[in-house]
C-alpha cells in the first residue's frame, strides 16, 4: 500500500493549504468514523460528520497509488474531509505499528538480546553521574573535608553529605535516592565528590584529618545499619565492646533481629563521640511499628455500628486487611465498593489511633461524590478544598471534618500547605488514572507526610509495572526499590534500543512481594455477594469555554421561562436552547463545530482503560448524538479497542450482525451506541453501561438499561456509569426535576390516549422548566385557570375554542420507515413495526377546558388540518424538547395530518423516533 505521510497528503492529495489545514482541524476534534476496512485489498470507507450533511469517503489503495472520492458538494477531489480520513488513517497505521512494536511478552525466546542486571545497575550509576555534572548545585563545606556538608539544589531542598573519603567519593547522604538506591551514593555526593577534587592542596589536608565521630548510618547496599570509624581506640574505649558485638569487622550490623538495635542504643548510653543517623532510627522504628501493628491485628475489627450502612462480606475482608497496615492497596474492580472500604478504615483508624485528619486526594470529578458518600455512611464530616489559598488553608487547619478532601492537581499548589497540615492518613483514590508517577504532581503527592496511606485502584498490578513500581513507591517506598532494581528482576531491556520495554519476567516473584500490602477482588469472585445493580455517577466540571457557552444558552432561556405566554416561535426557541445546554455539556464541538473541548472524553478514556484495558470487560456506551459517537469512536480506534457502532443510519437487517460480533467476538468490547440501540437489542454480552448524557425521559435510561440487564445475561451485576457535567443542565436532570412524563407516555408509550394540553397543563410544564432553572414558579389562580378569555397572542393550537366538541373520527397510523440520516441538531432514531402503536380514537367530549361548542364558522376541514397540523407540531416539539428527537411526515412535504375533503375524515400519518 502507498505510504501515507502528512507531506503527501498535504502536498498530493489536499486541493490547497487552507483545506489541508482545514482537514487537519477535522481530524484534530475526530467527527468522523471508519465504517468498512479491508486492509488486505487496501479499500476503506469512512462516515464523515460535515457541517451540512453526513458525507462518505472512500478510499483505494491499488498499484502504489490511491483513489479517493467523496459525496460532499466541494467540486474538486482533495475536499477537507479527505484530507481529514486519510490522516486518521495515517495516524492508525502507524499507531498500531508502534504498538505491536511494544506489546510486552512473557518468559519467551526473544529476537533481541536484553540487559542484564550489572548492565542496569551500570546504567543507574552513570544516571546519576550525569546528572551531578550537568545539574546546578550549590554547596556549602563544614569545617573539615572528612565530615558534613550541604548540599543544596536549584529548587531549594538541602541534603546533609557526609564523606568519609573524600578521594573515593565514600559517604553518604540523607536524601530519598541514596536510602533507597542500593547504589551506595546519589548525585549529590557525586557532585560534592567533584567539587572537593578542585580544593588546591586537598591530599595534604585530609592527609591531616581524622573522622570527628563514630558514625552508624543506613547502608542501602545491603539494607542494615553501617559503622565508620577513625578514631584511636583509647578515645571510644567505654563504647569499643558494644560497637564489637554489633558490628562485624566490615561494619555492617551483625545481628538479624532489628529489635537488637534498642540494646545497642542503650549500650552507647548517649556517648557523645558516637552519632547515630536518623535514618538508621527511622527504619528501626517502621520495623517495630510493623511489629505492634501485627499484634494489634490479632484484636480483629472493632464494630462497625458508626457505618450507616452493612459492608458486603469481601468488603469487610477488605477492611480488616488494611486496617492494621501503615499502607495498603484495595485493588477491586470497579463498582466493587473501594470508597465504602476507603470511609470504613477512615473510620476505624481514628477510632484505634486516634487518627482526627484524614486527606482524600481523588479525581476533581468526584471529589463531590466522595463527600456525599463519607457524610451518607457514616457520621463523621467532609469538606471540599477549594476556593483561594486564604479558604483553603483555613478549610485544612480550622474545619473540624475529618476528611478533607482535594484533587491531584491541587496537591502541587498547595504542597506547602500540607507539609504542615500533616494528615494522619492519606487516601489516594483512582491512582491509576496519573499516568506518569515522574510528574512534579506525582512527585508532590509523594511528599505529603503521613502515618498511613491507603490507595484505591481497579488497575490489574501484572499489566502495568512501570506504574505498579511508582505507587507502590508512595506506599512503602523500600518495598521495590530501587528502580533499576525493579527492572533487572522484572524488566526486559532492549540493549540495542535504550528504554525499549521487551517484555516481564518473574511476575510471580512480583505478586509474592506485593502480598503484604495489596488485595484485590474481581467482580466474577465474588459475584454472589453483589446486588442486581450498581450505579456510579460521575460529575465532571465543564471547562471555562464550555460553562460560557451553557451559561450564554441559559441566559436567553431565562426570558422565555419568565414570559406569561409563548408563541410558536418562543416554544421552538427553548427548544433548540434546552437541546443546546445539553449538547454543550458533552463536547464545545456539537454546537461549534471548531473546538472539541470535553472533559467528559478525558474522564472517559480512563473509565474505558480500567473498565476494558485493564479487565477485560465488555461494555455498552449510549450517546443521544451521533456526532458524540464519532468522537468517542476515534479514541477506542486510537486506544485499539475494537467496538462494534449502532446508529439510525444502519438498516434494521444489518443490526443483528452488529450484535452477533459483539456477543460472539471476545476480542469486541464495546458496543456504541445512540438511543436507536435503545430498544429491541439484546446486550446480554456486556455487564457494563456508560451513559455519556443523561436522558431527559427517565424511561429512555431505563431502556438502555434493559437492553443490557435481561434474561440471560451472563453477570447478575450490572454497573452502569453515568457521566455528568456540575453545574449544568444535566445536574437538574439528575436531581429529577423532569418534564411530566404524560406527553410522551400518552403518545409514543402506549399511556392514556388523551392528552390536555389547556392552559394549566402548559402553565404546568412551564412552572417545571422555571422550577429545574432555578426561577421562581408562576401561580396561576383560579379565575385565570377557568377563564374563556384567551389573550390574542395564544398559539391557536392551545385553543380549546379552535376544536370542534363533534369531530369525525380519525386514525393514526404508524408505519416502518428506512433508516436516515442524524445530526446534532435532532437526534432521529427509527423503530421497528413491533414498536409502532396503532390507535384510532373518537370522542364527541369537548376538550378539557373548553367552554362549549365549536362555532361552526371554524369547523372547514381546511381550518381543521391548519389546526390539528399546528398542534401535533406543538407534541413533537415537547417530544424534541425532552428527548432531543421529534416526529417527521412521511415524506417530504407531506402533512403529518390530512383531512378528506370530501368525508371530513382525519387521517395521521408520521415517523415514530425509536427508542
Amino acid at each position: 500500500m502507498l505510504e501515507l505521510t502528512e507531506e503527501f497528503i498535504r502536498d498530493c492529495i489536499a486541493d490547497s493549504p487552507v483545506i489541508f489545514l482545514r482537514g487537519r482541524r477535522l481530524f484534530e476534534n475526530g467527527a468522523f468514523c471508519c465504517r468498512e476496512a479491508d486492509e488486505e485489498k487496501g479499500a476503506y470507507i469512512y462516515e464523515v460528520d460535515g457541517s451540512y450533511g453526513d458525507y462518505i469517503v472512500s478510499l483505494q489503495f491499488a498499484n502504489g497509488g490511491l483513489r479517493s472520492s467523496c459525496s460532499c458538494p466541494y467540486p474538486g477531489n482533495g475536499c477537507k474531509h479527505t484530507v481529514a480520513v486519510l490522516l486518521d488513517l495515517m495516524d492508525r497505521l502507524d499507531f498500531r505499528t508502534r504498538e505491536m512494536s511494544m506489546v510486552p511478552v512473557g518468559d519467551a525466546e526473544m529476537t533481541e538480546p536484553w540487559l542484564g542486571p550489572e548492565e542496569i545497575r551500570q546504567q543507574a550509576l552513570e544516571d546519576r553521574r550525569k546528572r551531578a555534572r550537568t545539574e546546578s548545585f550549590d554547596i556549602t563545606l563544614g569545617e573539615m573535608i572528612k565530615g558534613e556538608h550541604l548540599v543544596e539544589t536549584t529548587r531549594g531542598q538541602q541534603y546533609t553529605v557526609t564523606l568519609h573519603e573524600p578521594q573515593t567519593g565514600l559517604g553518604h547522604c540523607n536524601c530519598a535516592d541514596f536510602l533507597t538506591n542500593r547504589l551506595g551514593t546519589c548525585k549529590h555526593l557525586i557532585a560534592l565528590k567533584e567539587h572537593v577534587k578542585r580544593i588546591p592542596g586537598l591530599s595534604k589536608r585530609i592527609g591531616r584529618e581524622r573522622f570527628p565521630f563514630v558514625d552508624i548510618y543506613w547502608d542501602s547496599v545491603h539494607e542494615k545499619p553501617r559503622l565508620f570509624c577513625e578514631r584511636p581506640e583509647d578515645e571510644i574505649r567505654d563504647i569499643q565492646p558494644v560497637l564489637r558485638k554489633y558490628f562485624d569487622s566490615e561494619g555492617l550490623f551483625s545481628c538479624d533481629d532489628p529489635a537488637d538495635f534498642l540494646r545497642l542504643l542503650s549500650g552507647l548510653k548517649g556517648n557523645k563521640g558516637c552519632r547515630v543517623q536518623e535514618s538508621v532510627l527511622n527504619h528501626i522504628d517502621d520495623y517495630l511499628m510493623a511489629q505492634q501493628l501485627e499484634e494489634l491485628a490479632g484484636d480483629g475489627v472493632p464494630s462497625l455500628e458508626k457505618i450507616r450502612t452493612v459492608l458486603y462480606p469481601y468488603q469487610e475482608k477488605g477492611v480488616q486487611f488494611a486496617l492494621y497496615r501503615r499502607a495498603a492497596l484495595i485493588g477491586d474492580e470497579m463498582g466493587l465498593g473501594k470508597t465504602l472500604q476507603a470511609i470504613t478504615l477512615g473510620v476505624l483508624k481514628k477510632e484505634i489511633f486516634g487518627f482526627d485528619r484524614i486527606l482524600v486526594v481523588t479525581l476533581a470529578s468526584l471529589k463531590e461524590q466522595w463527600k456525599r458518600e463519607i457524610e451518607r455512611f457514616s457520621s463523621e464530616k467532609a469538606v471540599v478544598v477549594a476556593g483561594d489559598a486564604k479558604r483553603r488553608r483555613a478549610l485544612y487547619y480550622d474545619s473540624e471534618a475529618l476528611f478533607k478532601i482535594t484533587n491531584y492537581e491541587a496537591v502541587l499548589r498547595d504542597i506547602t500547605i500540607l507539609a504542615r497540615f500533616k494528615p494522619d492518613l492519606v487516601i489516594l483514590d483512582e491512582a491509576q488514572r496519573i499516568k506518569n508517577f515522574a510528574t512534579k504532581t506525582a512527585e508532590a503527592v509523594k511528599s505529603i507526610p503521613r502515618k498511613h496511606a491507603v490507595v484505591l485502584t481497579g488497575t490489574p498490578l501484572e499489566n502495568k509495572l512501570e506504574d505498579v513500581y511508582s505507587i507502590v513507591q508512595f506506599l512503602d517506598p523500600h518495598l521495590l526499590a530501587p528502580l533499576w532494581k525493579f527492572a533487572a528482576d522484572h524488566f526486559m531491556l532492549s540493549r540495542d534500543k535504550k528504554g525499549r520495554i521487551l517484555g516481564y519476567r518473574n511476575l510471580d516473584r512480583l505478586h509474592e512481594r506485593l502480598k503484604g500490602i495489596v488485595i484485590r477482588r474481581r467482580k466474577k469472585e465474588v459475584l454472589s455477594e453483589l446486588p442486581d445493580e450498581i450505579v456510579n455517577n460521575y460529575y465532571v466540571e465543564l471547562s471555562t469555554k464550555q460553562a460560557q457557552i451553557h451559561n450564554g444558552y441559559l441566559q436567553s432561556l431565562l426570558p422565555l421561562l419568565n414570559k406569561k405566554f409563548l408563541t410558536p416561535m418562543d416554544i421552538r426557541r427553548m427548544q433548540e436552547l434546552l437541546l443546546k445546554m445539553r449538547m454543550v455539556c458533552d463536547s464545545t464541538y456539537l454546537v461549534d463545530r471548531n473546538t472539541n473541548l470535553s472533559p467528559k472524553m478525558v474522564e472517559l478514556e480512563g473509565i474505558l482503560d480500567e473498565l476494558i484495558i485493564q479487565n477485560g470487560r465488555k461494555a455498552v456506551i449510549f450517546s443521544e448524538w451521533t456526532t458524540m459517537t464519532y468522537l468517542i469512536g476515534k479514541h477506542l480506534s486510537r486506544a485499539a479497542i475494537p467496538f462494534v457502532e449502532l446508529s439510525g443510519k444502519v438498516p434494521v437487517g444489518k443490526r443483528q450482525n452488529l450484535i452477533d460480533r459483539f456477543t460472539n467476538d471476545p476480542d469486541c468490547k464495546v458496543f456504541l451506541s445512540t438511543d436507536a440501540g435503545g430498544t429491541g437489542l439484546n446486550l446480554q454480552a456486556a455487564d457494563c453501561i456508560i451513559n455519556v448524557e443523561l436522558p431527559w425521559n427517565p424511561a429512555r435510561l431505563s431502556q438502555r438499561i434493559g437492553r443490557v440487564s435481561r434474561i440471560g445475561q451472563a453477570s447478575r451485576c450490572i454497573n452502569v456509569v453515568n457521566l455528568i457535567a456540575k453545574n449544568s443542565i444535566e445536574e437538574k436532570i439528575l436531581a429529577g426535576l423532569q418534564l411530566k412524563r404524560d406527553v410522551f407516555e400518552g403518545v409514543f408509550e402506549g399511556g392514556p390516549d388523551t392528552v390536555e394540553f389547556s392552559r394549566e397543563k402548559r402553565a404546568e410544564i412551564l412552572n417545571k422548566l422555571r422550577e429545574m432553572m432555578g426561577e421562581e414558579p408562576v401561580i396561576v389562580s383560579p379565575e385565570q385557570r377557568h377563564s374563556e378569555e384567551l389573550p390574542e397572542d395564544t398559539p391557536h393550537y392551545l385553543n380549546p375554542q379552535a376544536l370542534q366538541d363533534d369531530a369525525p373520527p380519525f386514525t393514526y397510523e404508524a408505519e416502518e420507515t428506512q433508516a436516515y440520516p442524524e445530526d446534532q441538531h435532532a437526534a432521529k432514531a427509527e423503530t421497528s413495526a413491533e414498536n409502532a402503536p396503532e390507535c384510532r380514537t373518537a370522542s364527541n367530549e369537548a376538550p378539557r377546558g373548553a367552554a362549549g361548542p365549536v362555532p361552526a364558522e371554524t369547523q372547514s376541514p381546511e381550518r381543521l388540518e391548519v389546526v390539528m397540523n399546528s398542534g401535533l407540531q406543538f407534541i413533537s416539539g415537547l417530544l424534541e424538547m425532552a428527548t432531543g428527537q421529534k416526529l417527521s411526515p412521511l415524506s417530504d412535504g407531506q402533512n403529518m395530518i390530512q383531512v378528506d375533503r370530501r368525508t371530513g375524515e382525519v387521517t395521521m400519518k408520521f415517523k415514530l423516533p425509536g427508542f
